[in-house]
């Protein structure tokens, strides 16, 4: 009896083991449990509080960044100015207002003349120049009346800008635009102090009319009349009756005059450009023929100039 009941019990027993064996040996069941890793620490979730402060701090990180220079960059340089314009030295051309003569040097009455009388005409001289008073400036005859001497005609200031308008200065004749006595051209000096050195040019195609003791006259093939004086007339390049074209060459600047009586008196060196036009004044149906201002009309020719030589490769 007790051999059945023990038999029994090794039956039961091993009928639980047989159906309960994951439970007491897992690994036969080939069903391994994962490893257990370390926990990664918990990242704490920022407050609102504390998020508004990061976005402060990264702003502000960021603005110091955008402050700090990135290498050292060319600066881009200045677009020129397209009204500026330079002669071939480099200068910057300028002018005063016609009308607006060097102190003391001009008549009571003077009758400003702004009018371009012709917009096409070339200059008339191939150098850059400076209009400017010969006789009220240094080394003029007059000077010494605005504080210019001691000097010379060669001093640095009678070779600069701004152009200054010295039609109708005082000197002996009368004519309408200043009848009390006045300059009937305007004086325009060389690129240098440097006699029979620069040549003067014909403005408009035409014809040589004469040719005097020191001047040239030419009539343009519109009727326009001018002359150009103190040339070196040994050293012309035109005759009596010629016809020239525009921008032809006439002659050299010089100093050579003569007085009254016909002695030779030297000037300084530079051009005398006298301009003959028809001319109505305001309110007068009749015009008529008498030296007029040149001084806009050599502006408007001489910044075409300049701005043909700027556009040129």
């Amino acid at each position: 009896m007790i051999r059945f009941i023990i038999c029994t019990i090794i039956v039961i027993l091993a009928f639980l083991f047989f159906f309960n064996a994951e439970r007491f040996i897992p690994h036969l069941a080939g069903n391994l449990p994962a490893p257990v890793s370390e926990e990664a620490p918990t990242e704490e979730l920022p407050t609102e509080e504390t998020a508004v402060e990061a976005v402060e701090e990264a702003d502000e990180e960021n603005t110091e960044a955008d402050d700090e220079p990135v290498g050292d960059e060319p600066e881009s340089p200045e677009a020129p100015d397209a009204d500026v314009l330079t002669d071939a030295d480099g200068k910057v051309f300028s002018y005063l207002p016609a009308g607006d003569l060097i102190a003391n040097s001009h008549p009571p009455s003077i009758l400003v003349d702004n009018v371009v009388y012709d917009e096409q005409i070339t200059f008339p001289t191939e150098d850059a120049v400076f209009l400017n008073s010969q006789k009220w400036r240094f080394g003029g005859d007059m000077a010494h009346q605005n504080g210019m001497t001691p000097g010379s005609q060669c001093n640095e200031e009678n070779f600069s800008y701004p152009w200054q308008d010295n039609f109708c200065e005082k000197r002996w004749r009368n004519q309408y635009f200043c009848a009390s006595g006045g300059h009937t051209g305007v004086d325009i000096r060389p690129a240098s102090c440097t006699n029979r050195v620069h040549w003067v040019i014909a403005p408009e195609a035409g014809t040589i009319i004469g040719i005097g003791s020191y001047g040239v006259r030419l009539m343009s093939d519109d009727g326009t009349w001018y002359q150009f004086l103190h040339m070196a007339m040994d050293e012309l390049a035109v005759t009596e009756g010629q016809e020239v074209v525009a921008g032809q060459r006439l002659g050299k600047m010089s100093n050579v005059f003569f007085d009254s009586n016909g002695n030779m008196v030297p000037t300084t060196i530079h051009l005398h450009l006298d301009m003959k036009e028809s001319y109505a004044p305001i309110g007068s149906e009749e015009p008529f023929i008498d030296r007029v201002n040149p001084y806009m009309t050599l502006v408007a020719a001489y910044e075409r100039k300049l701005r043909d030589a700027a556009e040129t490769p």
